[in-house]
């Protein structure tokens, strides 16, 4: 098997003609967070896994070359100078951080030939890329194969078990995310489910649940009454940063509401 990676490493940039198989891998991207302010930071987060119809015949993902799309320079910074490929081989000669263009990454490639099963009972991180907001908006990253780079054609390059020729491609049809940048201070409004259920001995349980977001305090507030009354009452225990909220009550109706503050 490394007399066959040893060849792929020589001519991986040429398999591309070499089967049928046209979407080997499964491309995703994601966000450590989907909303930051204005000087505020996040990373995307590049994964692949093995597609299920060859899985169980692969060896691993042997080498992988990618394009990442900004689309709103403006309001989005990614600092490519610091990407990080931690479980890649990242030698010199077969890889690269690729080239800037504009807001966009172009030729970005590295082999997992160190790796085994890379890709195969797991996704498998191909690259982290720090993220900065610049100025309020959205943009979206999505990821693409590669291109720019003489001699190299083939996006991924699959490595079957026992030797043979490699399968080829991906499948990009999920591989974007979308990021929201808030001006400085602005703290996203949180989407908020409730349930309520009935105990067996009397009184309510209600769950509430929300998203949230790093460096925001959630305050959960309850009322019994819409007006008047005694207002709104934090809920002992405040801030509830996990996302979720569990309270029994006998009170025949209760108003609820989520308060973000900025640390």
């Amino acid at each position: 098997m490394k007399s066959s990676f040893r060849r792929w490493t020589v001519m991986f940039g040429l398999a591309a003609s070499q089967t049928a198989w046209s979407q080997a891998v499964n491309v995703t991207a994601r966000l450590d967070t989907n909303s930051i302010p204005v000087g505020g930071a996040t990373v995307l987060r590049v994964e692949a896994r093995i597609a299920p119809g060859i899985r169980s015949s692969a060896d691993r993902i042997f080498s992988w070359y990618l394009d990442v799309l900004n689309s709103n320079g403006v309001a989005c910074s990614a600092q490519y100078s610091a990407m990080q490929k931690t479980a890649s081989d990242r030698d010199p000669v077969f890889s690269s951080l690729g080239t800037s263009q504009g807001a966009n990454r172009r030729g970005v490639f590295d082999t997992f030939l160190n790796l085994p099963g890379a890709g195969k009972d797991a996704v498998v991180e191909l690259m982290a890329i720090p993220l900065s907001g610049l100025a309020p908006g959205k943009t979206r990253f999505s990821i693409q194969a590669g291109s720019g780079v003489a001699g190299l054609s083939a996006d991924f390059l699959v490595a079957p078990q026992g030797g043979g020729d490699p399968w080829v491609g991906g499948d990009y049809s999920v591989a974007f995310v979308d990021l929201n940048v808030t001006s400085s201070g602005q703290v996203p409004a949180p989407t908020l489910s409730i349930i309520v259920t009935d105990q067996p001995g009397g009184g309510r349980k209600t769950e509430l649940r929300y998203d949230t977001q790093p460096g925001v305090d959630y305050f959960v507030e309850y009322r019994d009454v819409i007006e008047g009354g005694a207002g709104w009452i934090t809920a002992p225990g405040s801030p509830f940063n996990g996302g979720v909220y569990i309270e029994i009550t006998s009170a025949p109706t209760r108003f609820y509401r989520i308060t973000a503050r900025l640390h």
